[in-house]
């Protein structure tokens, strides 16, 4: 008998994600971008053309939930899940899970925008709606790998989540506690997540660095008691800020954590890494959490010096911001697989913010000439951001070139 032919075995191709549902740093550092840009715009052209603004209570507290908790939110989420796959060695959140996370941040937006016209139970659950999933897909990951140690890091955002919805809450008159209060004290807690892992990454990434390029000098100090004392500097203000926003207390606290985080900073010898500007904005970026943390020190202390509000835009504005910026110019071409180097785009992106933090806190200081300062520095923020959307949007959506590489964070 001859034999039969074996028969062609016909099998379709596994469906792949598209390029931008790969990794949660894709569609959520974008839209962190876009939001710093359209948050900003609309709030300037109601308060200057009266233009109708979305209002959580007053639009000043839209404008401020905004910033803080959508455009953070996003960037922590961004950051958090591309930093889990490394640290667990599992794939990546994507595909129909990370579309499902993405239009639940996006439903937070409108939840906000239209807060004042739903029922408050309806606004708080929709605000609240993405930080409990990506808490929840955070957790599900860390557990499965057994990495509990990495579950501090979900504990802060919870916390931050929290204050995400007792401000909601207050501002609506829900609960009887002072809006500015949980706004401050959520804005701390985020400093303390930046502190905790530019903690890791700063240091690391410096080394990295001084090693690949033979840089004779002290190498940077890596995560010790030392930076445990400084986080639990911030934890300390977190906890006098809702005890005793008003208290001396609270001011000498952070001043004490401002200096401790100065060492920090001097700590890593940022100072050697001038001549590599992807490296140098961490160190610059982190600048902003000492000052911050030593103006707003000053505003309790002092109020007629600087009031807490400009005091804050040096951690929004600057700690917050520009470590945002540093850190998804980096992920973006880290895990897209392209050289990790700065671009003329992200340098001009960091540079613009930063500065546009500076003017910000000068135009505080300046009575007669705080309209003019204070239109620079919006203009900064958004060539800012600008910038980082025309440089990295097109990294963010395409495909990546080679295997990616991920956050060496332990």
């Amino acid at each position: 008998m001859s034999a039969q032919p074996a028969p062609i075995m016909i099998t379709e191709p596994s469906a792949q994600p598209h390029p931008f549902w790969s990794g949660a740093f894709r569609p959520l550092f974008l839209l962190a971008g876009m939001l710093a840009i359209i948050a900003v715009v609309w709030w300037v052209a109601g308060f200057v053309h009266g233009i109708a603004v979305p209002s959580l209570g007053t639009p000043s507290y839209w404008h401020a939930h905004e910033m803080i908790f959508g455009f953070g939110g996003a960037a922590i989420g961004g950051f958090l899940l591309t930093a889990i796959a490394n640290w667990t060695g599992r794939p990546s959140i994507n595909g129909t899970m990370l579309m499902m996370l993405t239009c639940s941040w996006l439903l937070g937006r409108f939840a906000i925008g239209f807060a004042e016209s739903l029922p408050a139970f309806a606004a708080i659950t929709g605000a609240l709606f993405y930080f409990v999933f990506l808490i929840a897909l955070a957790a599900r990951e860390l557990i499965a790998a057994r990495n509990f140690k990495n579950m501090r890091v979900i504990a802060v955002i919870s916390v931050i989540a929290l204050f995400d919805g007792l401000f909601v809450a207050s501002c609506l008159d829900v609960i009887s506690l002072d809006p500015m209060m949980l706004y401050q004290t959520a804005i701390l807690t985020i400093i303390l997540l930046i502190a905790l892992i530019g903690g890791r990454v700063i240091p690391a990434f410096t080394r990295n660095w001084m090693t690949r390029e033979q840089i004779a000098a002290p190498m940077p100090a890596m995560f010790d008691r030392f930076d445990m004392a400084c986080l639990a500097s911030i934890a300390l203000c977190i906890i006098g800020g809702l005890v005793a926003p008003a208290s001396s207390t609270l001011g000498y606290a952070l001043f004490l954590a401002s200096a401790l985080h100065s060492v920090r900073l001097i700590r890593w010898r940022g100072i050697y890494s001038w001549r590599e500007p992807i490296v140098a904005m961490l160190h610059l970026g982190y600048f902003w959490v000492p000052m911050g943390l030593g103006l707003l020190g000053l505003s309790v202390l002092w109020p007629d010096m600087i009031s807490s509000r400009d005091a804050l835009h040096a951690l929004t504005g600057g700690a917050m911001a520009c470590m945002i910026i540093a850190i998804a110019g980096r992920a973006a071409l880290g895990h897209t697989g392209r050289e990790v180097r700065s671009s003329m785009m992200l340098n001009a992106a960091f540079g613009l913010i930063w500065f546009s933090t500076v003017f910000r806190i000068a135009a505080s200081q300046s009575n007669e000439h705080y309209v003019t300062i204070l239109a620079i520095a919006t203009l900064m923020w958004l060539g800012g951001w600008l910038a980082f959307l025309i440089g990295y949007a097109p990294v963010l959506l395409g495909p990546s070139q080679k295997k990616t590489r991920g956050i060496p964070v332990q």
